[in-house]
């Protein structure tokens, strides 16, 4: 576990920062050799996994490339704590009075949503928490503060206000509500809202909390800007934050016009807190000397800067209780050619994530109903008996579901249809036939690529 101090690690960051590549390729090659060797130490699957490499020092391109389900099938083994069991886990993750409670005491625990194919238990230790927030407040927050900006935070009494999917321990759930726990005078400034609410619900519980720190999913947030233009929404932001989805062309830039603020994407995943920071050019840096991302070909070789990636190889130099190593992360990432102008000597990335559509419904006054997501999909996954869902859009008023089930199907899609049916229901949407599939989640045909919800429909 990395056992430095706040005030230490940002001290390091800072360093990084200054001196430039150098010695941020020498704090991660330091930090590498550190992570791999208490994996092999101390994780049975990575001692088996890299027991024929070498003692010592392992160039990072010898290192075996490992996948999400791989692991959590042998997640009692990925593990470098022999005190922490899946079976232990499930229990704690599927009561929702643990919410923000650090598992064991020393372990934050979030679920990853299945976005990608396959859903994920994932452990972050004190150590690694320390790391994500001096990369979170020195990089990501810190190039954007100003007096003005600080003004503005006061004049708001530093209201915050973040719009993700509840009802499971997922990463934006289980970080605010440890805070809440730690801390509880933050109650008073800080809300979590659930992007399953109906939108003119949403507007109403923002209107009257007024946040002036806002963030959530681009889809969700795109919705709220054309409430804001239309005067129905009523916000002052000082500072609005994206996550959690690709943020598509012209997004940001409709978002920041509407609510007349600086906006900061965000790439990362509940594997990888704090993997990118933007800066004042509205580019990605990655936080390599944290961090080390490969986007790779289809043949698992690098891809060069200015050429697109199949997928990319994630390493988590931070998180000693559950080893990232090269792990894959669907995503298709591209190496910028260019130094950012920003002058940070940080890589820049351009990503291609999560390409989800957002879902559109006849209402019951014959106006269009939007559904983000990752909050329909949120409503299946946190129903039991679910392991994936996919939901394609065949018609304008056909949902079809596609399920991986644990439990019988006679049992499960009843109370999926109904859940779902309640959740379009909620948000004005009328008429729409959901309908059971035959075939399991799939890969989309045209691109290859796992996409959870979608819609076949022109508009």
């Amino acid at each position: 576990m990395i056992t430095d101090s706040f005030l230490s690690l940002r001290r390091a960051a800072r360093a990084a920062e200054r001196k430039g590549a150098a010695v941020i390729t020498a704090q991660q090659q330091q930090r590498l050799a550190a992570l791999v060797a208490h994996a092999r130490g101390a994780s049975p699957y990575f001692r088996r996994l890299y027991g024929t490499l070498p003692e010592g020092a392992v160039e990072l391109g010898a290192l075996p490339p490992v996948r999400k389900p791989e692991l959590m099938a042998r997640f009692d083994e990925w593990v470098t704590d022999p005190a922490v069991r899946l079976r232990d886990l499930a229990a704690f993750v599927a009561d929702p009075t643990r919410l923000g409670e650090d598992y064991l005491g020393r372990y934050t625990v979030s679920t990853t949503s299945g976005s990608s194919g396959e859903p994920a238990v994932i452990l972050h230790d004190l150590g690694a928490l320390r790391v994500y927030n001096v990369l979170g407040y020195s990089r990501a927050l810190g190039r954007f503060l100003s007096f003005d900006l600080f003004r503005r935070l006061v004049a708001g009494r530093l209201h915050s206000a973040a719009v993700f999917a509840t009802g499971g321990h997922f990463l934006s759930n289980t970080m605010i509500a440890r805070r809440l726990r730690t801390h509880p005078i933050r109650a008073r400034y800080t809300r979590l809202l659930s992007a399953l609410t109906p939108l003119p619900k949403l507007v109403a519980e923002l209107n009257e909390f007024r946040p002036v720190l806002f963030s959530g999913y681009p889809s969700v947030l795109f919705l709220l800007a054309k409430e804001q233009e239309a005067g129905r929404l009523r916000l002052r932001p000082a500072f609005v934050s994206l996550g959690g989805e690709t943020v598509g062309p012209g997004v940001k830039e409709r978002i920041a016009a509407a609510f007349g603020c600086p906006v900061q994407d965000y790439y990362g995943s509940t594997e990888a807190v704090g993997l990118t920071f933007a800066c004042s050019q509205g580019r990605l840096h990655v936080n390599s000397d944290w961090y080390i991302l490969e986007p790779v070909n289809r043949a698992g070789q690098a891809t060069p800067p200015g050429e697109s990636s199949e997928t990319v190889l994630l390493t988590n130099l931070a998180n000693y209780v559950q080893p990232i190593i090269r792990y894959v992360l669907d995503d298709r990432v591209m190496l910028d050619t260019a130094p950012c102008p920003c002058g940070s000597p940080f890589q820049t990335i351009q990503v291609e994530g999560r390409t989800d559509d957002t879902l559109v419904f006849p209402g019951q006054g014959g106006e269009a109903v939007a559904i983000p997501p990752l909050a329909i999909s949120t409503v299946v996954e946190e129903t039991a008996g679910v392991r994936r869902v996919q939901l394609i859009q065949t018609a304008p008023q056909t949902l079809r579901v596609r399920l991986d089930l644990s439990e019988p199907r006679e049992t499960v899609w009843p109370v999926v249809k109904e859940r779902l049916g309640a959740f379009l229901r909620g948000h004005q949407a009328v008429g729409v036939i959901l309908e059971e599939a035959a075939e399991p989640p799939a890969l989309h045909p045209r691109s290859g690529k796992f996409r959870q919800v979608f819609s076949e429909v022109r508009r």
